[in-house]
Formats: structure tokens, C-alpha cells, sequence
């Protein structure tokens, strides 16, 4: 009896021996444990003060997991979540650690950056001058003159870090093998992270030929007339003078260049009027082309009405002496 007692024994036992190497073998042959990374996108919570700008944050971090085959098998990185928070954020350099949810039963082995290093600057804006690079050089006989920027200045808004080191913002400028004057509308060059309002800005260069010049005045013409109650003030004229290029016979017979006539038919108020001007024979070129005039009316005086005859005046004039 106690030989059979110990034949079942052993028998049990080794049943639970072969049932536990089964299970180690289904559990580590068949679905064994191994690591698997995913680069999983890194989303923000809380809110960042205004006014402020938060550099160093990476768009993805690489979580590194541990898991079973089976539980690894269809597993996506968009059912990882990375988050790190934003909020209380003070001016100056700081690091936020990053929090990561997994699917269950999978355990994280490494998340890298496991915390991520922000810098935290003000934002500020101000007005910076354009400057225009110039690329390439006119046809032969031909010369560039200064360029001329619309607007001069653009506003550039960004860290204080690094508006307060801009200067001036260039647009870049082609004029290889111009014959004439050019006007582009051109994209202003910013450093990444700043923006500028407007990010275009118009550029006009003026090209002539090469030869002597002189500045002229301009003298404004005029054609009909004002109304009968209203009496012509002044005309400005911007600009007052031109740059004038021609043979120096030709300039030297020059002494004021003459705008189109401009109409006073029907004006009763101060007007602005953009008007081109008249080219003398000889002239190759005038920079610019065109001017305005501000014209400047107003009503007339209304006259004293005169005693009739037969009155006398009440305060007759005094005679002089002899």
C-alpha cells in the first residue's frame, strides 16, 4: 500500500512538473518578453501666459516598452499618450518631466528625453528698418540709383532675445541686365521664430543710363480755372525737384522741368493730385517720373459794398494838407 501511496504521489508530481515546463515554454518560447520602441507625438497641457514664448519643446520623445509578443502585436504609437505640463511657467531656463500612458500590460523601460529642457522669453515687437541687398548689375551703359523702400520699416514680433539683437531685415533685390526702372514686391527675410508685419514690402529701383545728371525744380501747370467764388492759395509740389539725365548741352538749356497741366476745373478743397511730368527733347531720362501736387484753395473775400452816390459816407476820409 505504501508503494502504490508514493507511485501516485510521484505521479502527481510529475504532472505538475510537466504542466510547468509546459507553461514556461508556452510563456517564454511562444510568447516570450522582448522591447520595442515607438516615437510617440508630445502633447502640452496647461496654458502659457501671454506674452510669452516657450523654445526647446521636441515634437516626439521615443518611449521604449516592455512586453509580451501577443500584447505587442498591433500596438501603434497612437496608443501611446506623452504628455508635459506647461502651466506657472516663469521667464528665465526650466525642465518639465514627461508623463507617459501606455496600454495595459506593457511596461515602460525608457522614455527619452524623459524630461525636456524649455527656455521661457518674453515676447516683444518693434519697428526695424529694411535694407535692400542688391543682386547683379544693369545692362551695360546703364546705372542703378539708391533703392527706395514702401514701407521703410516693417514691425518684427518675436523673443526679446532676438529682436532686440535685429538691426535691419534685408528683401533681396535682382536687377541683372535691367534697362529700365524696376518695382518688385519682395518677401522680407526674418530669422525662425519671428514674424513681421507686413512680411512683404515694395521696392523701387531706379535705372538710367549712364551720363550726366542735374537736379531740376518742378514747376506745376494748370489748365481751366477754379469756381468764381473760390481763389487758388499755393500748389506744393513733392518732390520739389528731379534728377535730370541728358547730354550736358541739353541739361545746360534746362532750367526747371514742367508738369502735365493740371485740371482746376471743379475743386473746392484742398486736393492732391498726381500728375506726370513733361520730358524736354534731349532728355533720356528724370527720376522720378511723376509728382503730386497739392493744391490749396479757399473762398474770396467778399468786398465792402459801396455807398451809393447820392450818400455820403458815414466816416468821410480826411483830407491831407498841403
Amino acid at each position: 500500500m505504501i508503494r502504490l501511496k508514493w507511485s501516485n504521489n510521484s505521479m502527481m508530481l510529475l504532472s505538475v512538473l510537466l504542466a510547468l515546463l509546459l507553461w514556461v515554454y508556452v510563456t517564454i518560447v511562444e510568447n516570450p518578453v522582448k522591447e520595442q520602441d515607438f516615437r510617440v507625438e508630445l502633447d502640452t497641457r496647461g496654458e502659457v501666459a501671454q506674452g510669452v514664448l516657450v523654445d526647446g519643446l521636441p515634437k516626439n520623445v521615443v518611449v521604449r516598452v516592455q512586453g509580451k509578443t501577443a500584447q505587442l502585436s498591433g500596438i501603434r504609437a497612437t496608443d501611446f499618450q506623452a504628455t508635459v505640463e506647461l502651466g506657472a511657467l516663469e521667464e528665465g531656463n526650466t525642465s518639465r518631466p514627461v508623463h507617459v500612458t501606455v496600454p495595459s500590460g506593457l511596461q515602460v523601460v525608457q522614455v527619452n528625453p524623459a524630461r525636456v529642457n524649455l527656455t521661457v522669453e518674453k515676447i516683444i515687437q518693434k519697428q526695424v528698418p529694411v535694407r535692400v541687398v542688391v543682386k547683379g548689375e544693369p545692362a551695360s551703359g546703364y546705372s542703378a540709383l539708391e533703392p527706395v523702400v514702401q514701407p521703410a520699416a516693417v514691425l518684427v514680433k518675436g523673443s526679446a532675445k532676438i529682436v532686440n539683437q535685429l538691426k535691419s531685415l534685408e528683401v533681396t533685390a535682382n536687377i541683372i541686365s535691367a534697362t529700365q526702372n524696376l518695382e518688385q514686391v519682395l518677401m522680407v527675410q526674418v530669422p525662425t521664430g519671428v514674424s513681421c508685419s507686413p512680411d512683404r514690402v515694395k521696392v523701387i529701383i531706379p535705372v538710367t543710363r549712364t551720363m550726366p545728371s542735374r537736379s531740376l525744380p518742378v514747376v506745376p501747370r494748370y489748365s481751366g480755372s477754379l469756381p468764381e467764388a473760390y481763389q487758388l492759395v499755393r500748389a506744393i509740389v513733392q518732390p520739389a525737384t528731379v534728377q535730370v539725365y541728358a547730354p550736358v548741352e541739353v541739361l545746360n538749356r534746362l532750367e526747371s522741368i514742367s508738369t502735365e497741366a493740371v485740371r482746376l476745373d471743379g475743386i473746392t478743397e484742398n486736393t492732391l493730385k498726381e500728375v506726370r511730368l513733361l520730358v524736354p527733347e534731349g532728355v533720356v531720362d528724370m527720376v522720378p517720373g511723376k509728382v503730386e501736387v497739392a493744391i490749396q484753395v479757399r473762398l474770396k473775400q467778399t468786398q465792402p459794398e459801396t455807398p451809393p452816390p447820392d450818400e455820403e459816407p458815414e466816416n468821410p476820409p480826411v483830407e491831407e494838407q498841403p
